[in-house]
């Protein structure tokens, strides 16, 4: 029997792209969303949508039903731990038997850098529910140099050197 994968963050580049991969693979896949209204139909064809809000625990227990893995984004936000908590609690009581967090290099560190410590949070509260899990600690994204450092690289303006931006 196939089992389910819950995703968050599923309308991000991340998150649609986990989704569309799983799916393919022939995988069941839910996309936890805002707004199944405003969701991006087109980055999730395939992938059921399931309307969930991070602090509503009913939310989060109905869009776990019949699902036995989640694919964790967390927010960029000061309650990525409260996040992490209301959605690892309601995992537990919705029979996920496997987390998959998607967190950031360094997060072990040690180091009293505030992204760093909120992935670090969401992952204590993982490995303290008993819940078996996976944690991705990626360096960097290949986009990123794209949709980041696009422009300046346009303005042959480089953060190592030297010389300063043109215009």
């Amino acid at each position: 029997m196939v089992g389910t994968t819950l995703i968050t963050g599923a309308t991000g580049t991340v998150g649609s792209e986990v989704a569309k991969q799983l799916s393919l693979a022939g995988q069941r896949v839910r996309a936890a969303v805002h707004s199944t209204t405003r969701a991006s139909h087109e980055k999730l064809k395939g992938v059921e949508l399931v309307e969930i809000d991070y602090n509503k625990p009913g939310t989060l227990l109905a869009g776990f039903k019949d699902v036995d893995k989640l694919f964790l984004v967390t927010p960029a936000s000061s309650e990525a731990a409260e996040i992490a908590t209301n959605l690892v609690n309601e995992a537990e009581k919705g029979g996920i038997r496997h987390i998959v967090k998607q967190s950031i290099i360094g997060a072990d560190s040690g180091l009293d850098v505030a992204h760093l410590r909120l992935h670090r949070q969401a992952e204590k509260i993982i490995e303290e529910s008993g819940i078996p899990f996976t944690f991705l600690r990626p360096n960097d994204f290949m986009q990123n140099f794209v949709n980041f450092y696009g422009p300046a690289i346009k303005k042959k303006c480089f953060l190592y050197t030297r010389r300063r931006c043109k215009g």
